[in-house]
């Protein structure tokens, strides 16, 4: 259904086109449908409730938890809304909130793998890992095994330190998408933090096949060039990285990664210490940073 075959006061018609372009890969449109069905939608919980989900959908995760807040007020038992509104306000960055929403949420549905994920998701933000671990487990266990649960897995174990758990949630995170550059790249870290620069050096050549201007994965090559001996080719990696890196913020965060490197493989303390005055130097190419505003 096209867009300009809808009455602009049919908010059903409208939301239906909003879906069937998403579906079809066009936001455009679904962003304009779902905006005409905003203004002409009754604040009944039935008209809020698909509209939020049209929304979390685009990613309006303000306009969608407005949705799901009035749809809540006037149903608080409405197990849609409270799922939806978990999830968008994680999505903001507001876990605080979204936490009890998230545990009433696996309680109303708890056969559900994927709320069961965002509540690991939760936990996480939270700091609360042993929460988080649980909260995944259950969602392996409800057959929710996506390579973004296993990422977020392979990040939950680093957080706890337990490296080889961290390698293993990344290994499956690449059988699952091997295709994709994140786990190839984490996992190459782990390795440098495992000490073993060989498996390092490999993982990190596949992420930047995959995505040659990966930064963090350029900064991390260069780390085991370094490591391995190798300044030149190490210099030439942190080049290409900071040609890429607006405004240097990865490379500060890398930084702070040799910092840790040395807690785990100490024998590396000279030649780290040796790079991070090298990385302190202001870019050889300061024509690639972005103006000062």
């Amino acid at each position: 259904m096209a867009l300009n075959q809808v009455a602009r006061d049919d908010w059903r018609g409208l939301l239906a086109v909003a879906q069937e372009s998403l579906a079809s890969g066009d936001p455009i449109t679904a962003r304009r449908a779902a905006t005409l069905a905003a203004r002409a939608a009754p604040p009944t919980p039935e008209a809020q409730l698909a509209l939020g989900d049209v929304w979390n959908a685009l990613g309006r995760h303000a306009e969608a938890i407005r949705a799901y807040r009035q749809v809540i007020e006037h149903e608080p038992a409405s197990a849609a809304a409270i799922i939806g509104l978990a999830d968008a306000l994680h999505e903001t960055g507001r876990d605080e909130e979204a936490l009890p929403y998230c545990q009433e949420a696996v309680a109303v549905a708890p056969e559900n793998g994927e709320l069961w994920t965002t509540l690991g998701h939760v936990h996480t933000e939270l700091g609360r890992h042993d929460d988080a671990l649980a909260a995944y487990q259950k969602a392996l266990e409800l057959g929710a095994a996506t390579a973004d649960l296993y990422v977020s897995l392979g990040y939950l174990h680093y957080y706890r330190r337990d490296l080889d758990s961290s390698r293993q949630a990344f290994e499956q995170a690449i059988a699952l998408e091997p295709d994709a550059a994140t786990p190839y790249n984490n996992l190459g870290y782990v390795h440098i933090l495992l000490g073993d620069l060989d498996q390092a050096a490999a993982r990190l050549d596949r992420a930047l096949e995959l995505e040659p201007q990966f930064v963090r994965a350029l900064y991390n090559r260069g780390l085991c060039a370094w490591l391995q001996g190798r300044q030149e080719q190490a210099i030439a990696y942190y080049t290409r990285g900071r040609s890429h890196d607006r405004g240097e913020a990865e490379l500060a965060a890398h930084r702070e990664d040799l910092a840790e490197i040395r807690e785990y493989q100490m024998q590396w303390t000279d030649p780290l210490q040796q790079l991070g005055i090298l990385l302190n130097r202001p870019s050889p190419s300061p024509h690639l940073r972005p103006a000062r505003r």
